[in-house]
């Protein structure tokens, strides 16, 4: 088929869809009526939302709308992998020259570099990785762990000079480091370390930016003086001639092959076979080997130590608790700005109306979007969190209810984004399935947040720990608990609380009563159980028998109210629409938890919360484009045809169909269809 006949061909689809339409329904119509129901202020909710710094979203937003030549969303090019890679390259360059963030602007507020992060990985998570990788693994790490020698390393990083990577994970060991294989053992004759991959299991493998991009990488290994083991130390290597981009001699660098998701990223293996690397590359800021090859160091407890050298990291792991917020807001947005335009049945006789307007798609989709909200919030106070104790990273007291939070909101927004999408994904249909809303990509590039950073259901073990410790700290010794989101568990009593009409589910003292007496329950339960176990195994095999039977309900629990503090803190009263999200959420949670309060005499009754449920996602639904138009990504971030803001979906849909460079060739093969 000649251009002339497809653009001809397409005039016609055209002029037909039209006719068809203005007889049935106007999409554009239908998503302008429900942004006029909306009685928010849009600018109000994104500095609610998104903080201070919102201008610098905006900022990065810009820059991607007015160079579309550089920024492309490879879902709605079919573009292969070799060719994502690239144009994540190209992203990470053009935000690299066009942003203007500086070191000197991060040392001094770096909520700047988290709101920005934020709304690349809206963008393109790929290319915000890639960034992560080299900005906040490879170059943070040699800020924190390295000292005066390492500063060009650290200038060449902020200018990418130098581009890093971060070789932390081996074939063997991920959330493990301290049983990491790789060694580094150090030659008083020559004053270097040998680096060497004693066995396959040490290879290091899924280290971004490495099978093409990268020509330094910070490698961790087992130190090794003499004969004796030293822990896990981190080095500077340079594993790529920034002349010609050859591999170093003694390395050897490897594709990881495809992946379910993130195909930008170039995830690589390294194998090193007698490297050796100069004695002033290793980061010695906490530990450092002298030319006589005595080993010294601030911080004498191993333990300590190895917590310090990787207390920096958890900056990764906070910052994927927005990431996984954030996602599920992107979802909604597709979902509910589609279910809004899409109409079908209606009464005999009567037009066809938008999905929205059922109850069970508002089940669906209006319930998930206040539970975001919320979630959106928590994950911007532990970000804030975060950023405002940079000088107490290393200072384990400070760090401890960081870390918890993290361990546990990492994972749980994780999982609520696959579901979120998955229920977005049916939401469409038939046409959930295509490429161009974007949901399958999204659910793709997501999902990693759930094991990368620390598998989430390891890491939620860190999180029970910490609210057992801190339990037992004011029982066993009566000291007062330092951590705000646990202040509680000093003076918490049990107390009577009855649920007699629909206002007591919805009153935050009772709401906030039933989070902390399960969190406390829970507490207490899995230390009886503990101590149970412990009559017949040993302290390994007991915890792990109590903490596959009670403990991971106890994590979710202190992340639930987490959210509910962090909600409070807002003060939000005076806004109806606010106040029925946060109502909506908590509800979430009675229906999720039913089963425990019935069996701890709580008279909660399953068909109140579902009716309450109905209702108020009923009355949030008018205002839910309203808020999706002020939170969301605008279209060319956002990268859905089916999530246009302005609800032409199906002109645009057709539009890329035809324009598809395959879409009416016939195929090379096709004697073979023939000839039998």
């Amino acid at each position: 088929m000649s251009s002339e006949q497809r653009v001809k061909l397409l005039q016609q689809q055209f002029e037909a869809y039209k006719e068809m339409n203005e007889q049935i329904s106007n999409p554009t119509e239908s998503l302008q009526y429900y942004k006029q129901l909306s009685t928010i202020d849009k600018q109000k909710y994104i500095e609610i939302f998104y903080g201070r710094n919102w201008k610098y979203r905006q900022n990065l937003f810009d820059i991607v709308k007015n160079n579309q030549h550089v920024f492309k969303h490879h879902h709605l090019e079919e573009s292969t992998r070799e060719e994502q890679r690239y144009h994540s390259f190209q992203a990470m360059r053009h935000f690299h020259q066009k942003l203007g963030v500086t070191y000197d602007m991060f040392l001094s507020d770096p909520n700047i570099v988290t709101i920005t992060s934020v709304a690349m990985y809206s963008f393109d998570p790929a290319v915000c990785v890639k960034f992560g990788v080299h900005f906040s693994l490879y170059t943070k790490t040699i800020l924190n762990l390295g000292t005066d020698k390492h500063k060009q390393y650290f200038e060449n990083a902020q200018t990418l000079t130098d581009i890093g990577s971060f070789s932390l994970t081996e074939l063997g060991h991920g959330s493990n480091v301290r049983q990491i294989q790789t060694t580094a053992v150090y030659d008083k004759d020559t004053q270097t370390f040998i680096i060497n991959t004693p066995t396959d299991l040490a290879t290091k493998f899924w280290i971004g930016a490495t099978a093409n991009l990268a020509n330094m990488t910070v490698v961790f290994a087992q130190l090794y003086i003499d004969g004796k083991q030293y822990g896990v130390h981190a080095f500077l290597i340079e594993i790529r001639d920034k002349i010609n981009h050859n591999v170093k001699s003694g390395i050897t660098i490897g594709d990881c092959g495809p992946k379910n998701g993130l195909n930008g990223i170039d995830n690589g293996f390294l194998i090193f076979k007698n490297v050796r690397v100069p004695l002033a590359n290793m980061l010695d800021k906490f530990a450092t080997v002298t030319p006589q090859g005595e080993f010294k160091t601030s911080i004498e407890d191993p333990d300590k130590r190895f917590a310090v050298q990787l207390a920096s990291l958890s900056g990764g792991r906070i910052i994927l608790t927005y990431y996984g917020a954030i996602t599920s807001l992107n979802a909604l947005t597709i979902g509910i700005r589609y279910a809004a335009i899409r109409k079908q049945f209606g009464l005999p006789g009567e037009k066809e109306q938008s999905i929205l307007e059922y109850p069970l798609t508002q089940l669906r989709l209006i319930v998930p979007l206040a539970s975001t909200l919320v979630y959106i919030i928590a994950a911007k106070a532990i970000n804030n969190l975060w950023d405002t104790t940079q000088n107490n990273v290393f200072n384990p007291n400070k760090m401890a209810e960081i870390h918890a939070l993290s361990s546990v909101l990492k994972g749980k927004f994780a999982t609520f984004a696959n579901k979120v999408i998955l229920e977005c994904r049916q939401i469409l249909g038939g046409h959930g399935y295509h490429s161009f809303n974007r949901l399958g990509v999204m659910l793709q590039d997501q999902d990693i947040n759930n094991t990368w950073e620390g598998d989430s259901n390891v890491l939620m073990q860190q999180t029970l720990k910490f609210c057992m410790d801190q339990k037992n700290r004011f029982i066993n010794n009566q000291k007062p608990i330092q951590y705000p989101s646990l202040k509680f568990l000093e003076t918490f009593k049990i107390r009577p609380i009855k649920f007699l009409k629909d206002e007591d589910y919805l009153c935050p003292n009772n709401i906030q009563y039933l989070l902390e007496y399960k969190l406390d329950k829970q507490l207490i339960d899995f230390m009886q159980d503990l101590t149970e176990n412990l009559n017949n195994n040993d302290m390994l095999k007991s915890w792990n028998l109590s903490y596959a039977f009670k403990g991971q309900q106890i994590s979710n629990s202190y992340a639930d109210l987490y959210c509910f503090q962090q909600w409070q803190e807002l003060n939000l009263k005076n806004d109806s629409v606010l106040e029925r999200v946060f109502q909506i959420w908590c509800l979430t949670i009675f229906e999720n938890e039913t089963e425990f309060y019935k069996n701890n005499e709580f008279n909660i009754s399953d068909v109140i919360v579902k009716r309450l449920l109905m209702k108020l996602s009923n009355q949030l639904k008018d205002e839910a484009i309203g808020i999706i138009d002020a939170l969301a990504p605008p279209d060319e971030i956002l990268g859905s045809i089916f999530g246009s803001s302005d609800g032409d979906i199906y002109n645009k849909f057709i539009q890329k169909i035809y324009s598809g460079k395959n879409t009416f060739q016939k195929v090379p093969w096709w004697e073979q269809i023939h000839n039998k």
